[in-house]
């Protein structure tokens, strides 16, 4: 027997054996799920004998996802300096002038303008980066996934118009993947703990930062649902009401 060259496939075979287990524990390929046809009825069933309306459509993707590693915007200098002309420290809370009012509260941007700017080009921002929300904002996107507290809001408050803005710097996904809860799971889980909801208006998976006041931090997996006109949002991983 050639020792040498049994040695060598051994140590392959074992390497081989190593990487499918790596992949597999980390889940590192998206898994194809999808809630059937016959579950979702049997929701919308179960939704209506409790005279519960859903009034949007239902995601039927189920998620292999991670947490999100990110940082919140509090630094806009590029966004004053191009208004004003020169920069605002990061902790001046107010700024004036004859054309604009502008706050920075909570890593939030408020300006207001007596006329009206393309907000992706008065903030500097790829259009591309932003999907339209159910209200009529915007929200940052991230590789396909929305950022729900990366937002970008246009209001008309008489002859000003106001610019409500936050923007979140993702960095990374964590490696290891897992399975999140489906919009049905979701939904109910909503319904267990917040009792008395009448209407399921939108339902939506993405990120959000539990503490919004964190500098740096982690995203985590969630549905975001609106119900009632209320925004709740539920733990992708956990299935609890954050």
């Amino acid at each position: 027997m050639n020792w040498a060259k049994a040695k060598t496939t051994a140590i392959v075979v074992f390497l081989l054996i190593f990487v499918f287990l790596v992949i597999k524990y980390l889940n590192l390929f998206p898994k194809e799920e999808s809630l059937t046809a016959e579950q979702i009825n049997m929701a919308k069933s179960i939704l209506s004998q409790n005279s519960i309306k859903l009034s949007c459509p239902i995601d039927r993707k189920i998620y292999y996802v991670s947490k999100l590693g990110v940082a919140v915007e509090s630094r806009y200098d590029n966004i004053v300096t191009k208004l004003f002309g020169k920069r605002v420290d990061r902790y001046q809370n107010e700024f004036e002038s004859s054309i604009y009012h502008l706050k920075i509260i909570n890593q939030t941007l408020f300006l207001e303008s007596k006329y009206y700017q393309d907000p992706f080009e008065l903030f500097d921002i790829k259009r591309s980066d932003y999907i339209k929300d159910y209200d009529g904002s915007y929200i940052q996107v991230y590789r396909g996934y929305p950022i729900f507290d990366g937002r970008l809001t246009i209001k008309k408050q008489g002859n000003n118009t106001l610019y409500i803005f936050t923007k979140v710097n993702p960095r990374r996904f964590e490696i290891k993947r897992s399975r999140a809860i489906s919009a049905l799971e979701a939904i109910f889980n909503l319904l267990n703990q917040q009792r008395g909801i009448k209407e399921i208006q939108n339902i939506r998976f993405g990120f959000y930062l539990k503490d919004f006041n964190v500098i740096q931090g982690q995203a985590i997996p969630v549905w975001r649902i609106v119900a009632d006109g209320n925004v709740y949002y539920i733990n992708g991983f956990t299935g609890m009401l954050e």
